[in-house]
């Protein structure tokens, strides 16, 4: 069952709360990547391919923050989330 993003971003918003609170409170950008194995590869290795392609949603959360010294670095984190709603992997700095 596919979640729609607002039951995605209250599912993620509980994880970042955990992991980087400094970024809960973060509007994060939703964009949809899809993954699939070319034809040429799966022959290679002898597996069948997926009816479809695998669907993943990636939540990016940036917020901009001072240094001690005035400059300004970016702090991102990525959630990649499946169609279940499970987080497949996060990066951040």
């Amino acid at each position: 069952m596919a979640l729609t993003d607002k039951e995605l971003k209250k599912m993620v918003k509980g994880y970042m709360e955990e992991n980087s609170p400094e970024l809960a409170d973060e509007e994060p950008v939703i964009s949809e990547e899809s993954y699939e194995i070319p034809e040429g590869v799966a022959r290679k290795l002898g597996v069948s391919l997926p009816k479809s392609a695998k669907t993943v949603k990636v939540l990016t959360y940036k917020k901009m923050v001072t240094a001690e010294d005035g400059a300004k670095l970016p702090i991102v984190t990525r959630v990649t989330v499946d169609e279940d709603g499970n987080i497949i992997k996060t990066t951040g700095n």
